[in-house]
């Protein structure tokens, strides 16, 4: 399995299509008291799911974006793509992408690990990411490569974020 970086020259605007199908989704509940008290609760769905929006590679406001893919013959299966944030010295994964047909094959587990020897390498503090609570198959991944939960944004994607079951949570890992 050949991991190859992609060129802004030639991938610019690249559109990955990303789906996925849950069967479950994290409940944020956040209550205010005297205290605050926020809770995350992982909750099945009645049936499953399919969600899914559309990303593009090399985006303007990505500071010097990484993009690395592996390829069936000529077409792109899987991508990764981060840089760090000289701001705070985190490197963030800004998207991430497997086609539907191979998944669970390994190759999400062998990009993975080749951005965050790159993260380490460039001397990033941390690796980070975005994944929408209603992600189950993508939360779990996650976790598996060593993530944890390090923040949430409630109004990320509307002001209903909490009611349509799609917060934004943010994973990472000290690097």
């Amino acid at each position: 399995m050949k991991i190859n970086e992609l060129s802004r020259s030639e991938y610019q605007n690249f559109e990955l299509d990303c789906k996925y199908v849950t069967k479950a989704y994290f409940d944020v509940s956040i209550k205010k008291k005297k205290d605050i008290k926020i809770t995350i609760k992982r909750k099945k769905l009645s049936k499953k799911a399919e969600k899914g929006f559309v990303s593009h590679l090399f985006e303007s406001y990505i500071e010097k974006p990484q993009v690395y893919a592996i390829f069936d013959r000529k077409k792109v299966i899987a991508v990764i793509e981060g840089s760090i944030e000289s701001w705070n010295n985190r490197y963030r994964i800004w998207n991430f992408w497997v086609d539907k047909k191979y998944r669970r094959e390994g190759f999400g587990q062998e990009l993975f690990t080749h951005i965050e020897g790159i993260a380490k390498d460039s001397g990033a503090r941390a690796m980070i990411l975005e994944v929408q609570s209603c992600n189950d198959p993508a939360i779990h991944f996650y976790l598996k490569q060593g993530l944890h939960f390090v923040g949430l944004n409630t109004m990320e994607y509307s002001n209903d974020d909490i009611q349509n079951k799609e917060v934004r949570l943010e994973m990472g890992k000290r690097l």
